[in-house]
This record gives structure tokens, C-alpha cells and sequence, in this order.
């Protein structure tokens, strides 16, 4: 606008290129005033619909936090079921260790005592031999002496 120049005329400048260049400058500003205003409902539309992107993508965060929580909350829960069933197996298990071993514990009793009865058959059934094998020595004895 500073390098305009316009024609001189008798009493200052011509009035026609001034309104012409007046006119021009106005019909340049409201071009660009247009121009502008289509950037900026462009803008606006590009706006619009990344705040419908991120309110979508927010939605979906919000969802999978929400899943991710759940999941850690079951995850948490099966493993707390898990160690309980554990230690309650291992409980079982030391018990029917315990009554293993108190049952083995008899039986290795029971086992003793038929050892001692058996060692006292045994005893019973030598005497009772030797008792048969000296009768039947003195019957063969005096037998022999009868003859």
C-alpha cells in the first residue's frame, strides 16, 4: 500500500484510481477474509473430528483400563486360589505323611512282636523236639536193653 502511487489531477489525485485501488484492496481483503474463513472452518472440521478421534480413543482407554483392572483383580484372585489350594495340598499331604508314618511305626511294631513270638515258637517247637528226640532216645534206649 506504501508503493501505490496514483496520477495527479487538478485538485489532488484522481479519484478514480483512487476508488479503483480502494475497491481493489477491498475486494482483495474480503477474498482473503474468505479465504481465511474456509481455513478456519477447515480447522475447525479437522478440530471437530480429532476431538471425536480422541473422545473415541479415550473411551477406549477408559474401556481397557477398566478390562485391564478386572483382569488383574481375577488374575489376582486365581492366584491367591492357587497358593490356598497349594498349602491346603501340602497340609493334606504332610497329614497323610504323618499317618503314613505313625501307620508304617505300627506295623514295624507288629512286625517286632511277631518276630518275638515266632523267635518263642521257635524256642517252644526246639524244646518240644529235643523233649520228643530225648523220649524217643530213652525209648530206643531201654528197648535195646530189653533185648
Amino acid at each position: 500500500m506504501a508503493k501505490k502511487r496514483f496520477r495527479s489531477a487538478m485538485s489532488g489525485y484522481n479519484k478514480d484510481d483512487v476508488n479503483k485501488y480502494i475497491e481493489n484492496m477491498m475486494d482483495e481483503y474480503e477474498a482473503k477474509i474468505v479465504e481465511k474463513e474456509t481455513v478456519i472452518k477447515d480447522l475447525n472440521k479437522k478440530m471437530e473430528d480429532m476431538q471425536a478421534m480422541y473422545d473415541d480413543l479415550k473411551s477406549r482407554e477408559d474401556a481397557l483400563s477398566k478390562e485391564k483392572a478386572s483382569i488383574t483383580k481375577a488374575l489376582m484372585k486365581a492366584n491367591e486360589l492357587s497358593d490356598q489350594i497349594v498349602k491346603e495340598a501340602k497340609d493334606t499331604a504332610f497329614k497323610e505323611v504323618a499317618e503314613l508314618e505313625v501307620r508304617a511305626e505300627e506295623e514295624r511294631e507288629k512286625i517286632v512282636d511277631i518276630k518275638k513270638q515266632l523267635a518263642a515258637l521257635q524256642a517252644s517247637a526246639a524244646k518240644l523236639l529235643e523233649k520228643f528226640s530225648d523220649s524217643l532216645d530213652k525209648t530206643i534206649g531201654s528197648s535195646e536193653e530189653q533185648k
